[in-house]
């Protein structure tokens, strides 16, 4: 009776850590979300530029790449609570600046988002790691990591209501406060999910610690090497999937919309499938090599439309694409926590995060270049090229690791 309820207890506990980790992924991946798509209204209320948004993206995951390489110190004083709280509030601060006439304070929310989105992973992993078992660690992680294309759909769904019914600064002030007041809400939960802060007890000696613990996990090198293109690969589609229908193919805009939307679903299902394959039928090596071969496949085909492919079939092809791009991210995060030292797997996610923040900066740079050199066309097909190349160096690695 005792065991049952003891078991019982440690499954609600776990539940609800899950739950208020989606709540925290969501409402940070939404707040990240609306800015660029109120662009338009904010830089004609203004007399901006509405091309200044394309910094917004950039600017956001260089600050997001940065901070990770302090994040271990951050989770170490604050826990992973505590910094998915910081992450909150850095998005409402980054929200406040936006309604500040002045284009300089303004670009300042790409601070504050760009802080949210590179801690919030860590912090999440760290809360969840503890609660996590070797057959649950990737699917708790997915779901999880769910929030964030829910996070993107809601924005989509609700910041264009509420700016156009009540004006842009009344629906940017509102998901502040929001931010603000979740982040209030959930601090009393800060104690409980934080746990153990210091686990083993050891910190890291340097900057760069946190990436040798990372690459000192047997077999982990390649995963990181995959992960590193495949984001690439996910951001590529999401910049330039639509100008390269629209612009190269002369598909009408809805065409492009359904197309990226589909894909972004198919990432959802993606992230919790593969999760599951991992946990429960695969060993992660092998399914990142699965993972990369939809990808590739998908990307060559991209690589070969043109105007004579109908819609549907178009559709078909970036859903496989979304499926394995958007879909692999769970699965890194579970190895993390199946395999790093207890109480350090936030400090070894942060070290991921920037190998995957490195291919979602430097990825699109080296696509563009080749796609304005040579083609779209031809920079799908080289990218679909290079994750064809580490899928197979990942599998090769698949029948030697644990």
């Amino acid at each position: 009776m005792l065991k049952r309820l003891a078991v019982q207890t440690e499954n609600l506990d776990t539940a609800a850590a899950v739950a208020i980790s989606l709540l925290v992924q969501t409402a940070i991946s939404m707040l990240a979300g609306c800015i660029p798509l109120l662009a338009p209204m904010i830089a004609d209320s203004r007399g901006w530029k509405a091309d200044l948004i394309t910094f917004y993206a950039p600017m956001v995951y260089m600050v997001g790449f940065s901070i990770n390489f302090a994040v271990p110190n951050l989770l170490a004083r604050f826990g992973g609570m505590g910094l998915s709280l910081i992450c909150l509030a850095a998005c409402a601060g980054g929200m406040v600046c936006v309604l500040v006439d002045n284009l300089a304070i303004s670009a300042l929310s790409t601070v504050g988002i760009g802080l949210a989105l590179g801690m919030m992973n860590p912090a999440g992993a760290q809360i969840l790691a503890s609660r996590t078992s070797p057959r649950t660690a990737g699917t708790i992680m997915a779901v999880r990591q769910t929030g964030v294309p829910l996070g993107g759909m809601l924005a989509g769904a609700v910041a264009p209501v509420v700016a156009v019914r009540y004006g842009w600064e009344q629906a940017i002030a509102v998901f502040a406060a929001g931010s603000a007041m979740l982040a209030g809400g959930l601090l009393p939960t800060t104690r409980w999910l934080n746990g153990d802060m210091h686990g083993d007890g050891s910190r890291p000696r340097g900057k760069l610690e946190p990436i040798r613990r990372l690459l000192h996990i047997r077999g982990m090198g390649s995963i990181i090497a995959a992960a590193t293109v495949f984001s690439a690969a996910l951001v590529c589609l999401r910049t330039f999937l639509a100008v390269y229908l629209v612009k190269d193919l002369g598909f009408s805009v809805a065409v492009a919309g359904l197309a990226f939307s589909v894909s972004q679903a198919a990432g959802m299902v993606g992230q919790l499938g593969w999760a599951l394959l991992s946990d429960r039928l695969l060993a992660p090596h092998a399914t990142m090599c699965v993972i990369g071969f939809f990808i590739a496949g998908a990307g060559a085909l991209i690589a070969t439309f043109s105007g004579n492919w109908s819609w549907g079939a178009i559709c078909a092809v970036t859903v496989v694409y979304g499926a394995g791009a958007a879909g692999f991210v769970p699965l890194v995060l579970g190895e993390v926590a199946r395999r790093a030292e207890p109480g350090q797997v936030g400090a070894v996610t942060s070290a991921a995060n920037l190998f995957l923040l490195g291919g979602v900066v430097v990825g699109p740079m080296l696509f563009g270049a080749m796609a304005s050199v040579q083609s779209y066309s031809a920079a799908f097909a080289a990218l679909s090229a290079c994750v064809l190349a580490v899928s197979l160096m990942t599998g090769v690695r698949a029948g030697n690791t644990p």
